[in-house]
């Protein structure tokens, strides 16, 4: 069987529409609800013929990552000027949200070579660059004064656990490390400083409600 490539099967599984609660970006998303997600999950794995990848979250929009990106957007002196480097970045949401709102250069990050495809395609769609890289937290480094943003990965034990000791040590090395949540069950509160709150629009039947109250906050080294 032939291996699609990323971006054809990006193209082939989604439909433009605009984030709900970021009505300013368009992305390649796939139908609303857990029946289209479960039919996208099962043609990824066929598409790249083994059965362990992670489920499809570039294709849809999660309520940390759209309240990150309206932070940034109604909030642009936060990354003016300065590297913005998104981690996890599923869609490329966050991270085209920082190019729109004047950073001077956007790297998006993510374990998923399907969400760096999308989120190239998505970056061209709203004419911004954004450079993706198919790779974890672990290879992001940074200097003093940059940005990093991350929504949405604090939903599970082991992942916070990492994302809690790699965003750490980039906090450490001199990046403000900003975090979108819907409060979900391992966001490290005690370690977080919140800087704005929102209720955000969900499209997804994924969410357990139509509207989610999500932070964004400064998550200390």
């Amino acid at each position: 069987m032939r291996r699609t490539a990323p971006a054809e099967f990006v193209l082939a599984h989604t439909r433009v529409r605009h984030a709900p609660f970021v009505p300013e970006v368009r992305l390649h998303l796939a139908d609303d609800g857990p029946d289209g997600s479960i039919e996208l999950w099962e043609s990824t794995q066929l598409a790249v013929n083994r059965g362990e990848i992670p489920p499809p979250f570039w294709a849809f929009v999660w309520a940390g990552g759209q309240a990150l990106a309206r932070h940034l957007l109604d909030h642009p002196e936060t990354v003016t000027g300065r590297r913005v480097i998104d981690v996890a970045t599923g869609s490329g949401l966050v991270a085209i949200a920082a190019a729109q709102a004047g950073a001077a250069e956007v790297l998006a990050y993510d374990i998923d070579e399907f969400a760096a495809a999308a989120t190239r395609l998505n970056a061209r769609l709203n004419a911004v660059t954004v450079i993706a890289v198919a790779a974890g937290v672990q290879s992001v480094e940074v200097d003093a004064g940059d940005v990093v943003t991350v929504g949405d990965v604090f939903y599970d034990e082991r992942i916070a656990a990492l994302m809690v000791g790699e965003l750490g040590r980039l906090a450490r090395a001199g990046a403000m490390v900003l975090v979108g949540d819907p409060h979900r069950a391992y966001l490290p509160t005690e370690r977080l400083r919140p800087v704005a709150s929102y209720e955000v629009d969900v499209e997804t039947d994924l969410e357990d409600a139509p509207v989610k109250p999500a932070v964004v906050a400064v998550l200390s080294g």
